[in-house]
Order: C-alpha cells, then structure tokens, then sequence
C-alpha cells in the first residue's frame, strides 16, 4: 500500500512538472481570451511563466521528498534536500524560449501597439463573476435559514411576549440569514444573525449556539432591536418563565 503510494505521488509529481513545462512555454493558454486579463499583454505572459515554474517546483519538490522519504529513509533529514533540488531543478528544466525576430528595416519605425491589461472581454467576465458570488451568497443564506438552529431561535423569538409586544405579530424571518454552522456528526457549534420583522419594526436574532449529542442547546440568545436599547436575552427570559 506504501508503495501505491509513494508511486501516485511521483506519477502526480511528474505531471505537475509537464503541466508546468506547458504553461511556461504556451502562458497565453492560461488565461483564456473571455477572462479578465488580456492573454496578449506582456505582464500577463510573465504571471503565466511564474505560474509555470510553480508547478515544475510543485512536481519536482514532491517527487524528491517522497522518493528520499521511502527509498533513504535511513539517511536522516535527506528529505530536506528535496526544497533546494526543486528550486535548482524548477530554474534549469524551464523551456527555452524561442529567440524573437528583428523587425524589418522599413517596419523599424513602426511603434508596437500596445496591449490593454484586461481583455476586450473583461465587463462579461466582471458580471459572469458577479452572479455567481450573487447565487453563492443567496444559496449560503437559505441554508443557514433552513437550519434548525434558525428555526429554533425564530420559534423562541415568536413565543416571547416581549418581542411580540415590540414588533407585533405575526413575527416573520428576514431573508439574509448570516454566520456559521460547523457540524461533525453529532456535534458542531452555530454562531448566527437572523433578521425577523414585524407589523410594528424589525430586529435582529444572535445566536449562539452547541450541539452535542445531537442535540443543539444555545450559548447566547439575544434579539436586537436597535443600536441604542439593550438587548433582550431569550434564555434569561426563559429562565425567569420557568422559575418565577
């Protein structure tokens, strides 16, 4: 099983140094003609070639270290090695760039046109780009709505008297929901911020909150109707319902 491995990973090695051999020759393929920058520009070209050489390191750096690592694993600290060989071999194994033509004499005059930085294309590509952050940041919200730990702390916010007497009712989730649910299996942690209005005004639910054993249990519970009041704490309201 070692062996597979240490093989994959010099097979994955060698191909990141073609590929890198490819993009240090051809830089133009790289950035393709509908994309943001201009593949015909010269500082365009030069961030392709360092590109290139990246990935000739990459290969070689991983397909040295691996190797001294299974085959000199009595050697001590020759994997080390492998970082100044990759450099050293990244320099040398870069393809020679073919030699550019004089001008003709008659054309010796003639100014080169000047390549723009960005593609002809690049307010297509801005919008493309745009969009897709767009639908990205609208699906995240709806997940993080959907969660239960969202729904929980809706639910909480609908059955306080307090809540109820400064929005109205009925209280509804705002759209944006934001923040973070990490789960691993029967635990994870949920620090979110839900907007939920009223007839009367809007507000704001934090919430923080533990799962464990499956079961989410909430840290902090706060509703925030504006920057000047105070918060109201949900869980201290509860506490107070429940031990009067």
């Amino acid at each position: 099983m070692e062996t597979l491995t240490v093989s994959l990973t010099i097979l994955i090695g060698v191909c990141f140094l073609l590929l890198g051999r490819w993009f240090y020759r051809t830089p133009r393929r790289i950035f393709p003609a509908w994309g943001l920058l201009n593949p015909e520009h010269p500082g365009v070209q030069k961030l392709g070639r360092v590109y290139g050489v990246f990935f000739i390191f990459f290969g070689i750096f991983a397909s040295v270290a691996v190797s001294f690592s299974f085959f000199l694993r009595s050697v001590p600290g020759l994997a080390l090695l492998a970082f100044p060989i990759a450099v050293a071999g990244a320099w040398l194994l870069r393809p020679k760039l073919p030699q550019a033509e004089p001008p003709p004499i008659d054309a010796a005059s003639q100014q080169p046109r000047k390549q723009p930085l960005f593609s002809k294309h690049w307010k297509r590509f801005l919008a493309i780009a745009a969009c897709f952050a767009g639908v990205l940041i609208v699906g995240v919200s709806l997940i993080l709505s959907d969660s239960e730990v969202s729904k929980m702390a809706v639910a909480a916010a609908e059955s306080n008297r307090v809540v109820k007497q400064r929005l109205g009712d009925p209280i509804k989730r705002g759209f944006f929901t934001s923040g973070s649910i990490e789960i691993d299996g029967p635990s994870g942690h949920a620090d979110l911020e839900v907007p939920i209005s009223g007839p009367k005004g809007k507000a704001k639910i934090y919430a923080v909150a533990k799962k464990s054993a499956g079961i989410w249990k909430f840290e902090t519970l706060d509703v925030a109707f504006d920057e000047a009041s105070p918060r109201l704490s949900l869980l201290q309201d509860e506490s107070n319902t429940s031990n009067p």
